[in-house]
């Protein structure tokens, strides 16, 4: 390796020439840590190289930093980072002429030979979702297996503002697939306006304008009766005004007369209450099924509707219902 460590020096020696624009502190401070990384990647001092490497790295993304970064790593035990590296190297390398192939090669065959090593995750998540492994965001949709730890781990996609995520199991050796799918179905669909979400049956129609009629004709009997029953109470009164004494013994025909119609007003009156109730029921069981009636799923347009306003005197009584269909 220490012919590519020493190329990949010259290489770097001339990129921070061409970088003239950077602060020229910060940029000497980074060319220093890469000499002290290369001195002790020399001296099989990896894991100090691997930290001066990434000093340098933070200051200059030139290709050769990435080469001798990625190979402190590979001698570490950094497999995955190690891998992300080379691959970087590779990118940023492609059209640069101070990198040779041999470079370019060898950190193919490093790639090839740390890949046995490791775990693969083939990432299928539609496109322009954002990914994450294991809480670390992913620069787009991966092209190529992500390279991790053989384990469990996370992965997780962003999209429209929906997050779906999968737990897989990842093997040495072996490339997993994790697969997020998004369910789109439910952008295109709109929940019905409130009271319309279907089409109203016949049945659901009939029933509740059938209870609708008998609970009107049942306050119409109620009103009935009850008119009724105050007519017989004025008869019974004015009988006993014109009457002095009427049931007073002996009892005679006048008395049987008033005694009729003060029971006729009773009877008439409890008639008038059965009617009410009666009434007052089916029109709240009419409102019932007009509301809760199962409907069809045929439309989603709310175009029915019932309005019922009662009419109740002392002499009569009714009401009057306007159904829209």
């Amino acid at each position: 390796m220490r012919r590519y460590v020493q190329a990949a020096c010259v290489v770097t020696a001339l990129a921070f020439a061409t970088l003239a624009h950077a602060d020229d502190a910060a940029m000497a401070e980074a060319q220093a840590r890469f000499k002290e990384g290369l001195e002790l990647a020399d001296n099989a001092k990896f894991d100090e190289a691997r930290l001066k490497f990434l000093q340098a790295f933070a200051v200059l993304k030139a290709p050769a930093v990435l080469f001798n970064l990625a190979s402190s790593e590979q001698k570490t035990g950094h497999d995955v980072d190690a891998i992300e590296h080379y691959r970087a190297f590779l990118t940023s390398s492609a059209n640069d002429t101070r990198i040779t192939d041999a470079m370019r090669d060898k950190a193919r065959d490093n790639i090839a030979a740390l890949l046995t090593k490791v775990g693969q995750i083939d990432v299928d998540a539609p496109d322009g979702a954002k990914i994450s492994v294991d809480d670390k965001p992913l620069e787009g949709t991966p092209k190529e297996p992500v390279p991790v730890p053989p384990g469990k781990h996370k992965v997780e996609a962003t999209l429209g503002g929906k997050v779906k995520s999968v737990s897989i199991e990842c093997i040495v050796g072996q490339v997993t697939r994790a697969t997020i799918v998004f369910d789109t179905t439910a952008d295109d669909t709109y929940p019905p306006p409130r009271g319309g979400d279907g089409e109203r049956t016949t049945a659901g129609l009939v029933v509740p304008i059938t209870l609708g009629v008998l609970g009107v004709g049942g306050i119409v009997m109620g009103g009935v009766f009850a008119s009724s029953s105050q007519g017989s109470k004025d008869d019974a009164e004015a009988l006993r005004r014109a009457t002095p004494g009427l049931c007073a013994p002996p009892v005679g025909q006048a008395c049987n007369d008033y005694d009729a119609k003060r029971s006729d007003a009773e009877s008439q009156a409890t008639l008038s209450y059965v009617g009410y109730i009666a009434g007052g029921a089916l029109l709240a069981g009419a409102v019932a099924t007009f509301v809760f009636w199962p409907k069809s799923r045929k439309s989603t347009t709310p175009s029915h509707g019932m309005i019922f306003t009662p009419a109740v005197g002392p002499r009569a009584a009714g009401g009057s219902i306007q159904l829209h269909f």
